[in-house]
């Protein structure tokens, strides 16, 4: 049986927006946010954003991650930990825009495919870490 419930699903489509916590081999944390995530099945998350290289690079040395869905109006929200099993490149923005080239670029959207292992309670107020 998996870990993902359809109640999980719709609040995910409702929330529009999530957070995906990634670490490099050594720890160091970076965030990431994203408006396209959705539950695959019973036990995977599908993200998909236009990710940093510092999100590709971190996953790449450490597949682990947190993604972290939450309303503002209501303070609930889910964590969901897992490991990234895929990641595809979806599309690619090659730099030029009406102002010229940005260094920035090119920026890559990338579909990140993450099997859920634990769901915890997402909430700035009272909560347990427990696993729900």
């Amino acid at each position: 049986m998996g870990i993902l419930t359809e109640e999980m699903g719709r609040f995910i489509e409702e929330a529009g927006h999530a957070f995906v916590a990634s670490a490099d081999a050594t720890g160091h944390p970076h965030l990431a946010a994203g408006r396209d995530l959705h539950v695959r099945n019973d036990s995977h998350l599908v993200f998909e954003a236009w990710l940093c290289r510092t999100t590709m690079e971190n996953i790449t040395a450490n597949p682990m991650v947190a993604v972290a869905v939450a309303t503002p109006a209501t303070d609930k929200g889910y964590q969901f930990g897992g490991v990234v099993e895929s990641a595809t490149d979806t599309a690619i923005m090659d730099g030029y825009t009406k102002e010229g080239e940005d260094s920035a670029l090119p920026q890559v959207q990338y579909r990140l495919v993450i099997r859920v292992d634990t769901v915890m309670e997402f909430s700035s107020g009272i909560h347990s870490d427990q696993p729900l």
